[in-house]
């Protein structure tokens, strides 16, 4: 069994940021995480390792996020909360932090989703499931946004998927959409009823 759960942490993702160098995690790293956590029944046993630094010249953050078991809420949405945990050098710690996402399913048991997406704002369901089922023609719509903004214009035909939902300070909803590159741009949509508009893009 705990070769079958190094095998699984070794292929979790490794989040990238911009101006960051990030990197997989290695064995001694997936060996003492398996041997310090203990995952609750049902569970995701397959957490995803974010290790990275600002340089050469600094040392490495290293954190890896275990999921809850996922959960039915209303309609096809599911949700799942992520727990941080880092690794000093020696010893895993609970860092306390928690990270909720949201992905939309129609089996009972809400399974594992290669598209799920980073709540950062609370939204209620109906709000999240407009949005997820409407992802599609606000990108479509936000590309046209791209052309005319000369941080976008390079990466307007790339392939984009969304990995997270937020707010602004003004309330306006944002969707941000990460491309097979790994570039990043965030729509700020309007929202009136089930309607949604791109409205302002950023890369």
């Amino acid at each position: 069994m705990k070769k079958m759960l190094l095998s699984a942490m070794a292929t979790a993702g490794v989040a990238m940021a911009a101006g960051q160098e990030a990197r997989a995690p290695n064995e001694g790293e997936l060996q003492s995480f398996a041997a310090y956590y203990q995952a609750a029944p049902g569970a995701v046993a397959r957490p995803a390792f974010e290790i990275r630094r600002g340089g050469p010249a600094q040392g490495w953050s290293v954190e890896a996020w275990a999921e809850d078991k996922p959960q039915r809420a209303a309609w096809s949405l599911c949700l799942a909360q992520r727990h941080g945990h880092a690794f000093d050098g020696k010893a895993w710690r609970a860092t306390g932090e928690t990270r909720r996402y949201v992905w939309l399913d129609r089996s009972s048991d809400c399974g594992v989703s290669p598209q799920r997406v980073l709540l950062s704002q609370p939204m209620a369901d109906r709000d999240i499931v407009t949005v997820l089922e409407g992802q599609g023609a606000v990108l479509q719509g936000a590309r046209l946004l791209f052309a005319g903004n000369t941080q976008c214009a390079p990466i307007r035909a790339l392939p984009f998927k969304l990995v997270g939902l937020g707010a602004d300070k003004d309330g306006m909803l944002v969707m941000t959409y990460r491309s097979d590159r790994e570039s990043e741009a965030q729509v700020t949509v309007r929202k009136r009823g089930r309607e949604l508009t791109a409205w302002n893009v950023k890369c």
